[in-house]
Order: C-alpha cells, then structure tokens, then sequence
C-alpha cells in the first residue's frame, strides 16, 4: 500500500473534531487504482458527509452516485442531503441541485436550517439565491439561518465593509435585517437596493 492510502486510512480512524475536519487533499494524489475503490468504497459508505472528499478519487462516478442519493434522500428532514447538493453543483456546475437545495429547505429541520442557508451561499450568486436569502430574511422564525442569510444577502451584493463608516452601515444592515421589525427589514432591503 501506498504512504498515500496509509494517511488515507489514518484520517478516516480520527473521531471528533479531528474527523470534522475532513481529510487533507493530498491523500489522494497517489493513489494506485486498486486502492482508490478501496477509499471511494469507504467514502460512500460516509456519505452525505464524505461529498466534497469522493470526487477527488473518481469525479464522474461520484456524480453518478450522489445524484441517487440525492433523489432517494430529498424531503427526509433529517438528512444532510444539502450536502451533496451542494457538491454537486460545485463538481458539475448543474444549477439543478442549487434549486433543490432552495425547495427542500422548508422540509428541514430546525438545527439543520443555518446549515442549509450556508450551503446556499457556498453555489454561484445568482437571483435564484438573492431571491432565496430574502426570503428567509423576511419570514423565517430561525434566528440563527436569518443572520447567516443576511450576511450572505450582503456578502453577495459586495456589500463593502472597507472603511469604518462601511462597516458600521453593515453591522446597522445586519442588526434591521435580523429585527423582529418586518418594517425594519424592508427597510433595510430598499436601502441596498433590493425589494421583497
């Protein structure tokens, strides 16, 4: 076996934090065939968390896979199926798996919501998305997904933050756009130029 597939084997054995982390690129530069099924094997059985690792092994079959997993996870409130949508139109740039993202995340559960939000703002910024953390911005009871779904509205618009009078406008943006005030919100939506 090769240094590579041992490194490969050694992170996989981590737990915690550590396994959080995910695993260092490099694991699978040297691969030889046999072992790559080995890792691709392991990294299938891990998903929906091992989605963004399983491409670096074999791309078009990962795409093949995560699309069925896609299909036969969407609506379970659950599961992570964000995830591979997410790598999905990160490894094939189908713009597909971003409106499924957006359809699905009213069918989540409550913790898994921010994450969701997050998933989002990692696809291409498009209206799609603009439209998408509006949206949650405006009636989504989810603190936490609202403020990550303000910062990515903002983020996305290049909203600077360059100077300290523009980072006071965003944190002043941040603070009505997170308020339990709607006027505030629509508000703060004119001021940057965007409507509900």
């Amino acid at each position: 076996m090769t240094a590579s597939f041992d490194e490969f084997m050694r992170q996989n054995a981590m737990a915690g934090s550590e396994k959080a982390d995910g695993y260092s690129p490099d694991v699978f530069t040297r691969l030889t065939a046999q072992e790559k099924d080995i890792v691709f094997s392991i990294l299938e059985k891990e998903l929906p968390w091992s989605a963004q690792w399983i491409f670096l092994v074999d791309a078009e079959r990962a795409a093949a896979i995560l699309k069925a997993k896609e299909q036969a996870l969407r609506g379970d409130p659950y599961e992570d199926v964000y995830m591979i949508q997410q790598n999905l139109v990160t490894h094939t740039g189908d713009l597909l798996y971003q409106k499924h993202m957006i359809e699905d995340y009213p069918n989540y559960i409550e913790k898994k919501r921010p994450l969701v939000v997050d998933a989002v703002h990692r696809t291409p910024t498009n209206e799609d998305t603009i439209s998408f953390f509006k949206q949650i911005i405006l009636v989504e009871v989810n603190f936490n997904a609202v403020a990550r779904a303000s910062r990515h509205l903002l983020d996305s618009l290049g909203l600077s933050r360059n100077t300290d009078t523009d980072q006071k406008n965003y944190d002043q943006l941040i603070s009505n756009l997170t308020s339990d005030d709607s006027q505030l919100k629509q508000q703060a939506l004119l001021q940057i130029g965007t409507v509900a």
